[in-house]
């Protein structure tokens, strides 16, 4: 017996001395590697750079619900936003443009089909009591071109419910005391969407019962992190029967113009400035846009978008020579942040006149939704876009909240959801600012939000359809398969159309359509530097990083160099590295591998001299370190470089550009140049 009990000791003392063996090893390795890729994104898995085996934490069968995307080649981390250490989602104090009621209202008369201007009564009864008596006038806003307008400038005065002319894009009233017309009661102004003229409107109400109307709806610089926690009303109503959420949904450029264009014409960067500049006249105008498509169908189209003057093609672009849509708002708006007053709040200019700048934009689409889906069924694709709110400033999106929902309540009134196929959409997420910062930062990039809607008729005659979006939720997609599958929405109503394929990416397919479980990056089009389908582990900043940092900003000022703005801009220099993250590789099973083609890939962040600018890059390395590679698409600032950019013209170039003051180059050129001896 006591031989037993000495081994029984025996044996518990060697178990003993294993255990605490091992959580030591386990520790030691977790000070080693500071798993940051882990941390708050619902911990996915316990792995060390020199174990191949993954411990249970949780069981493996719960393995993949801790991703977007669990797949043979595409692991997307999932990151819960509501855990601790995430910057302050509270809103900033919501701002209203006014607290006055509207003087003057506009009606419209079915029946003629003409607007009308309404003089509020009880308005002017109650709350301009104390004046003496006024007038309105009304100015004419007229479009010059697609980015030229126009008003005319000598105001009419008009009667009550006065009829506006058929012709009018939109109109700008003041309402002044008559005995002092400088005394200004009110100034507003109004858009119009008026009848189309030579349609058939037989044609069109054959159309309108048999073809789906196609609405997008785009809220810039809004991930689906983001979304679902600065814009919970909105992220319900969303939830709804008939709303699928894209989660493996991964952008495919860093700003918003690479990103619309892959969804609105399915061309990559490479493509559309090889074949023209965007930058020069007629550029645009000569891509075929979604919205060609529809129209040559047989669709009414439309576009509108806030922010004039920052919009997304006509910002360091030329913009579109000829009106791209049947209803573009473009004009209008360029007239009114002209004439009327305006409040900058989030970095852009929130109230234009006595309303907020989004709200133009989206009375236009209410107009659109209540004369051709509501009142006289006519197809219709249209775009619209803000930007007011979220674009500077990822806490915007809370302000927006309750905005945009009673808008799309509305839009459910007017029937919108009962024919049309509605997407709400984003480019991307927060580019720079606390978030982009935030250790997730990689993730809240590269993720924008994506739901699509499908009307109940639509999915009891399509129920593939239903059944490709159910899959789909949680695989890999791209920019190029939602332009592909809103082009599908043109084949299934003309089977024998048979479109050019301009979408470089030879695998990417309809998002309408069961994506491919086994899927990678560049399967989906989408370049590496921005695919999240491979977490990262942070990595000590040894001189090793610092030396592939020091080699990227060389990169930098070599572009600045090729450009021959170098003179113009300062030379940068590394401030410091802030933050190191090397890629890890899996296997099918999830557990981690070594590199299939021996190339390391690192995301470094760091800032530079003399503007301190922040950047986050991709930097590819051999297993010897010998050959190192990146280039300017992989390179992504992630603080804004506001006005320092001023006097270079190159997208690209603004992120790294800091220009040379005037008064610097005069100090540099009156500094005598040292003779060599």
């Amino acid at each position: 017996m006591f031989r037993y009990n000495r081994k029984l000791c025996l044996c518990i003392g060697l178990l003993l001395v294993l255990i605490l063996a091992n959580q030591k090893w386990k520790h030691s390795t977790e000070i080693t590697i500071d798993k940051t890729w882990q941390i708050d994104i619902e911990t996915i898995t316990r792995i060390t750079c020199n174990n191949k085996e993954q411990t249970a934490d949780f069981p493996s069968k719960k393995f993949d619900e801790r991703f977007y995307v669990f797949g043979p080649k595409c692991k997307m981390p999932k990151v819960n936003p509501y855990k601790e250490g995430f910057p302050e989602w509270k809103p900033l104090k919501f701002k209203a443009c006014t607290d006055e009621p509207s003087l003057i209202s506009v009606k419209y008369d079915r029946d003629k089909k003409h607007y009308m201007l309404h003089l509020n009564m009880e308005v002017s009864l109650k709350h301009l009591a104390n004046y003496s008596d006024f007038g309105c006038t009304y100015i004419e806003v007229v479009s010059g071109g697609p980015n030229t307008s126009v008003y005319v400038e000598s105001p009419k005065y008009f009667h009550q419910d006065w009829i506006v002319p058929n012709h009018f894009l939109g109109v700008i009233v003041e309402c002044h005391e008559l005995a002092n017309k400088s005394r200004v009661l009110q100034k507003d102004a109004f858009a119009f969407v008026q009848h189309p003229k030579n349609r058939n409107e037989v044609n069109d109400a054959r159309r309108g019962i048999k073809y789906p109307s196609v609405f997008l709806f785009g809220i810039d610089s809004m991930s689906r992190m983001n979304f679902h926690k600065s814009m919970p009303l909105t992220s319900k109503f969303v939830r709804q029967k008939g709303w699928f959420e894209m989660e493996g949904y991964n952008k495919v450029g860093d700003n918003t113009l690479p990103n619309l264009l892959a969804v609105l014409t399915g061309r990559t960067p490479s493509q559309w400035r090889s074949y023209c500049d965007v930058r020069k006249s007629g550029c645009l105008d000569s891509l075929i846009f979604l919205w060609n498509h529809f129209h040559h169908a047989g669709y009414l189209t439309a576009y509108a978008e806030d922010l004039s003057s920052i919009s997304t093609f006509n910002y360091l672009k030329m913009g579109f020579k000829r009106p791209p849509v049947d209803f573009y708002l473009r004009p209008f708006l360029m007239v009114i942040e002209q004439v009327l007053q305006s409040v900058e709040y989030f970095g852009c200019k929130y109230c234009v006149g006595r309303k907020h700048s989004f709200t133009y934009v989206f009375d236009f689409a209410k107009q659109l939704i209540e004369r051709f889906v509501f009142e006289q069924q006519k197809p219709l694709f249209g775009l619209f876009w803000t930007s007011s709110f979220t674009r500077d400033d990822f806490r915007g999106g809370a302000n927006l909240d309750g905005m945009f929902l009673n808008y799309m309540k509305q839009f459910k009134e007017y029937g919108l959801f009962d024919r049309s196929i509605v997407i709400l959409l984003s480019d991307h997420g927060s580019r720079y600012g606390p978030l982009a910062e935030h250790y997730s930062g990689f993730l809240e990039e590269r993720q924008p939000m994506l739901h699509i809607y499908l009307p109940p008729w639509y999915r009891k005659r399509y129920p593939s359809v239903v059944n490709a979006l159910h899959l789909n939720r949680n695989r890999l997609s791209s920019n190029f398969d939602l332009h592909l599958g809103i082009r599908q929405l043109i084949e299934q109503i003309h089977p024998r159309k048979r479109f050019i394929r301009v979408v470089k990416c030879e695998i990417c397919q309809s998002i309408l359509e069961v994506l491919p479980e086994n899927r990678s990056c560049s399967d989906a089009g989408i370049p590496d530097h921005w695919c999240t389908c491979r977490p990262f582990v942070s990595v000590r900043i040894t001189d090793f990083i610092r030396r592939l940092t020091k080699f990227t900003v060389s990169r930098m000022n070599r572009y600045l160099k090729l450009l021959n703005v170098d003179g113009d801009c300062h030379r940068l220099k590394l401030n410091k590295v802030i933050k190191a993250d090397q890629q890890l590789h899996f296997d099918e099973l999830g557990n981690e591998v070594d590199a299939s083609d021996q190339v390391e890939t690192y995301r470094i962040v760091f800032t530079t001299k003399p503007n301190n600018a922040k950047f986050r890059s991709t930097v590819f390395s051999d297993d010897n370190n010998d050959i190192v590679t990146t280039n300017m698409d992989r390179i992504s600032r992630l603080n804004s470089y506001q006005n320092e950019s001023y006097c270079v013209d190159d997208a690209t170039a603004k992120k790294f550009c800091m220009c040379i003051k005037p008064e610097e180059l005069r100090i540099r050129k009156r500094r005598p140049s040292k003779k060599k001896k």
